[in-house]
């Protein structure tokens, strides 16, 4: 008797452990599916022009409207955390391979054809980053009129830092950022110096296409672009918060 009520006794106890398992099990792929979820996105949009002093560096004409290129998901290189220094490769077709400092955007809602509200309610996240090119190749490009997609398209070819929310940073178009190449200071600027405000940037863009969740948008670099070589570290800061990247 006493060994049929220890049996039984265990059975339960086996059942519930099982049940347990189950449980934990779906919650942990609940969560792993919401992360993956979260860093699933369709596109990278970059402007360009979208400071005074670097379309004057470039000797361009100034843009009467914000210039618009694609950079597909895969070539997106991410800090996962402040303060970590993040290992980028630098393209062999070109050895004159120039940084662009960027303030860039994430959005948390889809929409096409926005209005100002939609695009403010859109925008769910700030970082900063760094939109790379391929000079040499980008001017020789431009000059026989050819697109310039494959001088802006490479493997870690977009970089960025970690997300923050736009709530947790109310004041991030009056904080300055800046970036550093090996300890000296290249590129510094205010977010509201763009010519073309972040949500006006969201309505415009989704003018001409859909815009989707997730999406990321890099705004345009101020003055100051150059070169990056095997070994060059970049610090990227902005506010309080910094990452660095080094190229190999």
């Amino acid at each position: 008797m006493c060994l049929e009520l220890s049996i039984q006794f265990q059975f339960i106890y086996f059942e519930k452990f099982l049940d347990e398992l189950y449980r934990s099990y779906h919650y942990c792929l609940y969560l792993f599916n919401m992360r993956a979820d979260m860093n699933q996105f369709d596109k990278i949009i970059c402007v360009g022009k979208n400071y005074l002093d670097h379309a004057k560096e470039l000797g361009d004409k100034i843009p009467e409207n914000p210039v618009i290129f694609l950079k597909p998901s895969s070539i997106l290189k991410m800090a996962t955390q402040w303060d970590e220094t993040i290992l980028c490769s630098l393209p062999k077709l070109d050895a004159n391979t120039q940084y662009e400092c960027e303030i860039v955007l994430k959005l948390k809602k889809s929409g096409y054809n926005m209005s100002l509200t939609d695009a403010k309610e859109a925008l769910g996240f700030v970082s900063i980053g760094l939109d790379m090119t391929m000079r040499t190749l980008q001017s020789t490009l431009k000059q026989n009129g050819h697109p310039w997609t494959i001088a802006k398209v490479f493997k870690d070819s977009a970089v960025v830092g970690p997300w923050i929310s736009v709530e947790n940073f109310p004041n991030f178009m009056e904080s300055e950022f800046s970036l550093l190449i090996d300890h000296e200071i290249r590129q510094h600027a205010y977010p509201n110096q763009m010519m073309v405000h972040p949500i006006e940037l969201i309505v415009y863009i989704s003018k001409f296409f859909p815009l989707y969740e997730n999406d990321i948008i890099y705004t345009g670099t101020p003055a100051g672009v150059g070169s990056v070589n095997q070994g060059t570290v970049a610090t990227l800061r902005w506010g309080s918060y910094s990452y660095k990247a080094k190229w190999e």
